[in-house]
């Protein structure tokens, strides 16, 4: 648990808070604007009527561990998997950097932060993992949604959509998924549900 102190009348106006305290109150802060974010494309999804699954445990491809995912979908012909980042300031960097740069405000440097490309790369295999045991060539999307107020860099620009991006595309996606796609769907259905229990 974590305690602050509540600053005394007239003291400063900072709250001040220990290094521990302080890393607690940014994880906080970061899993808060986070959830909004996955929240408001869960919404986007089930308003489009999309069959979809959330927070979703699979399997990793490597077999160590489990891997989650932000969302599934299950569309005609393909089944996109979508990484959901709230970021603020500017982002920079290319689709292939294992790294990408993150800048608030002014900063000159900013910060490294992992690719969300790569990481949805990883959620992706594990979603191949568990479709290609029934077929080896169904079309898996990775899709980064940027929901907060961050710019990208234009070497990122064709890596990352909106919201309302993301929803343009799955409303030209349209049309009922064939019965292999079913049955791909209810696969991956029944190993997120072992695998979360």
């Amino acid at each position: 648990m974590v305690r602050l102190r509540l600053r005394p009348r007239g003291g400063p106006s900072r709250i001040e808070r220990s290094d521990s305290a302080h890393a607690a109150w940014k994880s906080l802060q970061a899993e808060l604007k986070g959830a909004k974010g996955e929240d408001r494309i869960r919404t986007l999804l089930n308003d489009l009527g999309r069959p979809s699954l959330h927070d979703v445990r699979l399997p990793k491809a490597s077999g160590d561990g489990t891997t989650q995912i932000d969302h599934l979908v299950l569309l005609p012909r393909a089944l996109m998997v979508i990484e959901t980042k709230h970021y603020a300031g500017h982002l920079s960097g290319h689709p292939n950097d294992e790294y990408w740069r993150q800048r608030i405000g002014k900063e000159e440097e900013g910060r490294l932060i992992y690719s969300p490309l790569r990481q949805n790369a990883g959620h992706c295999a594990a979603v191949r993992a568990v479709t290609s045991q029934a077929c080896l060539d169904v079309e898996i999307l990775n899709r980064v949604v940027l929901t907060g107020r961050a710019s990208v860099s234009p070497a990122l620009q064709a890596s990352v959509r909106t919201p309302d991006a993301l929803a343009d595309e799955l409303r030209h996606n349209c049309g009922e998924a064939s019965g292999l796609m079913m049955g791909l769907w209810q696969r991956i259905v029944r190993v997120a549900h072992h695998t979360k229990n």
